[in-house]
Parts: structure tokens; sequence; C-alpha cells
């Protein structure tokens, strides 16, 4: 394992983060703390949730392994807040009092008194910047978060929100967590570049798209009804557009250059975007301790520049204007 900053921070954190989803939904609480412990003791030391992930067990496990494990000052702990967390009209979204009766539940489930990177789960079109900001803000100040981070938001919608805690003087981002992989590129349009230019850390989710750069889909073979992309489960609604030809065009690079180097699929589609895009985290989740395993291993080695070109080729997605006429403009 290796470390590296959190955007502007001081934190490092490992190159491979672990995402807890799984938590509680398809293992459980005696796998899921394996994981956890296969994690650490490989040197990772961030973990991601969110207070909507499977009714709140996936915090309470991670909260549970943390208070038997006794080293809660090593790790680093992020969680999310925005999603609807019960059938009441309030327990949704980025406003005042939905984050602050959400950190208070998620620190209970935790067992702590602190949270290391509070995120927005997603940009919030009802509630207005300024009250969200500024609730994180006093959430810094009171000493319950340390770092705060976006998730799922626009590049105009970050810069906004960028400019607006300087203005006022609030805590500002240290991060955005974004759906980057082969098969979702467009955060290089202009969500990474305003990452790295304002130095913000990013941590990207779905890196390996569902399941789908893993190598367990091909073409012409039936997709399996107990899969990911067979559920269609509202974590991975593009799951219907990714079966499409360009997809399945990457997945066969991705067989040949992994036969090539002698490693598996997911570990040449993790890879990719830890050489890609400076700064750049992938968020890994595993249901087996033989997945996690292989996932981690993508650190073991690296693409070289042939093979990242094939990569970059097929997964292209080309520039929409106007960002394909600034390119064509760009003075050298």
């Amino acid at each position: 394992m290796y470390y590296v900053y959190l955007g502007r921070t001081g934190l490092r954190m490992s190159a491979l983060a672990l995402g807890t989803q799984t938590f509680g939904w398809n293992i459980d609480e005696q796998q899921s703390k394996a994981l956890l412990d296969q994690y650490v003791e490989a040197g990772g030391n961030y973990f991601d949730t969110a207070d909507s992930y499977n009714g709140g067990e996936s915090e309470r496990i991670l909260g549970s392994w943390l208070h038997e494990r006794g080293e809660r000052d090593k790790q680093i702990l992020g969680t999310k807040v925005f999603f609807p967390t019960s059938e009441h009209v309030n327990d949704t979204g980025a406003s005042r009092k939905h984050i602050l009766s959400s950190v208070d539940t998620s620190l209970r489930r935790l067992q702590t008194d602190y949270i290391d990177l509070l995120q927005i789960h997603c940009y919030d079109r009802r509630t207005p910047l300024e009250e969200t900001l500024r609730t994180l803000d006093d959430l810094v100040r009171s000493g319950k978060v340390r770092y705060i981070g976006a998730s799922n938001f626009t590049p105009s919608e970050l810069m906004k929100a960028i400019m607006l805690s300087r203005f006022h003087h609030w805590e500002t981002f240290s991060c955005l967590q974004l759906e980057y992989s082969l098969l979702v590129r467009s955060a290089e349009w202009e969500l990474i570049p305003l990452c790295q230019q304002e130095g913000l850390g990013m941590l990207a989710w779905s890196p390996l798209a569902g399941g789908w750069l893993s190598g367990k889909y091909r073409k012409g073979n039936d997709i399996p009804s107990d899969s990911r992309a067979g559920r269609k489960d509202r974590w991975d609604d593009s799951a219907e557009q990714r079966g499409n030809d360009q997809a399945y065009d990457i997945i066969e690079v991705l067989h040949s250059i992994a036969s090539e180097v002698g490693r598996s699929v997911s570990q040449v589609s993790l890879n990719w975007i830890l050489k890609k895009s400076k700064g750049v985290i992938p968020l890994i989740g595993a249901r087996t301790q033989i997945q996690l395993k292989e996932n981690l291993e993508a650190l073991a080695w690296e693409l070289d520049e042939t093979q990242m070109s094939r990569l970059d080729e097929v997964s292209n997605i080309g520039l929409p204007s106007p960002y394909s006429f600034i390119e064509r403009y760009t003075r050298k």
C-alpha cells in the first residue's frame, strides 16, 4: 500500500479506499469484519460509508468493528448525507435539520465522537447552498467533523460552493467523490481539472462500473439475473446503458491486456484509473476476501504507455462543445 495526500490537506489516505456499501446488504456482519481486518492488514486506512446504506447497517457494522479493534485514531472514517433515511418528510436532503440529525445518528452508529470526512452525497437543488455550507462549517467548528467533501456535484455547483465558502470564511470542501471509470469518463472534461486546480482530493466511486469492468460480462453471454447489472439496482441506475457496443469493446481490450500482463480484468481497470488521473483514489468494494485481495493487488504493478493508449482509445467518448472548441484552439 502507498498513501496520497487528500488534495491540499495534510491528511494521507491509502491509494485504494474501501467502500462499505455491501455491509449488511449482500454480506453479513462477520464477513464484513473479515474484509475490514484484511484491508487494514494490507495497509488500508480509509473507510467510506453513508447514513443511507442498508438502513444504517453499514455504519453500524463499521462502528462495531472500530470499537472492537480499538484503533479509531489510526483510521480515517468517511460517511455521507443526503438520501432518505426514513419515510419522514425531512429525513432527506442537505438541509440544516437533516444534516445535523444525520450526523448525530451516524456518530451513535459508528461509536465515535467525530467523523473524519463528512460528504454531501448529492447536490441538493431544494436547499440553498449557503444553508448547507454554513451547517458543515458549524460541524467542523464543533469538532464533530474534521473535513468536508462533496459528491455528485456539477462543475458549476462545486465551484460556487468553493467560492461561497471562501467569501464567508467557512470550511471549504477538501474533496469530491465522483463517478469515474473506463465507462464513465465525462469527469475528465471539467470536474477532474477543476479539482486539480483548486486543490481538492478525489475519490472515484464505482471504478469497476457496477461490475461491468470486472470481467464477468462478455458480449453474447446472458447477464446473470442475480448480478448487480441484472437486478438494475437503484445505486446502479445506468446499468441498462452499459451493455452497449463500446462497453463490450472496452471489456475485450481489458481481457486482452489482462492476458498479456498476467493480471485480472479488475486489476487492469483499477490500474488505468491510478495511472490516468493524478490524485484520484478508487473506492473499491468487495463481497469476498478473494475479491478484495485481487483488487488490492492492482497497486503491485503498472500498465505501460502502449496499454494505456489502447484503453484510452477504446473508451474515448470525445469532447462536447465548448470543451472541443477550447481544446482545438488552446495555444501550444
